[in-house]
């Protein structure tokens, strides 16, 4: 199966990815250059730019990217004012699938609660409970369902995974004021929804 997302980088221009499996391992391309381990051009350890005096990059020990997990804004005491989803945009056993390839995992504070998801729950499977500051402050991937668009100045240089909904009006609105703050957006609404799509 093949997945292609459409991202919005801060420059506004419209880059795509896609991944799928190829035999036993992952593919990946970005703007049509294959990033398989198997491309020799692309696995080079040569600089890319002919004046390139740093060290070569290497990974650190234990946790990757930190992925953080946004409450949604839902509160059923607050009705007149309350917008918010009840649904939490990445749940406990997903959480632990991602924390087991190596990625961290921060959720704020009663995301998963009107999910049915307790705190506990998503400590169990090994993520961390913190506060909204926080969770945007040391994630560089976040999920929404819902674009957090009251969030977006400090979610400046992030990557936000939401349903963005980028050729309605609305969406793109949303596109605009990611582009101004500098977020890049990774729409899910690009992405089919069964594998015969």
């Amino acid at each position: 199966a093949n997945i292609a997302v459409f991202v919005y980088s801060s420059c506004g221009h419209i880059d795509s990815f896609a991944c799928g499996w190829q035999g036993a391992g992952l593919a990946l391309s970005w703007c049509g250059q294959n990033l398989d381990k198997g491309d020799e051009s692309m696995a080079s350890a040569a600089p890319l730019l002919k004046n390139d005096t740093l060290p070569a990059a290497t990974a650190a020990a234990g946790v990757g990217l930190e992925l953080g997990v946004l409450h949604e804004g839902y509160a059923p005491d607050s009705k007149p004012t309350s917008t918010g989803d009840q649904r939490v945009s990445l749940v406990p056993s997903v959480a632990e699938q991602l924390i087991k390839d190596g990625y961290g995992v921060i959720v704020e504070r009663g995301a998963g609660v009107y999910s049915g998801f307790a705190d506990s729950a998503y400590e169990e499977k090994g993520c961390r409970i913190a506060s909204r500051a926080e969770v945007i402050q040391k994630s560089q991937v976040l999920f929404s369902i819902e674009p957090p668009v009251n969030d977006f100045a400090p979610l400046k240089g992030k990557t936000l995974i939401s349903w963005v909904g980028r050729l309605q009006d609305k969406g793109k609105d949303i596109v605009a004021k990611a582009n101004a703050a500098q977020i890049r957006l990774i729409d899910v609404t690009a992405v089919p929804r069964i594998t015969i799509a």
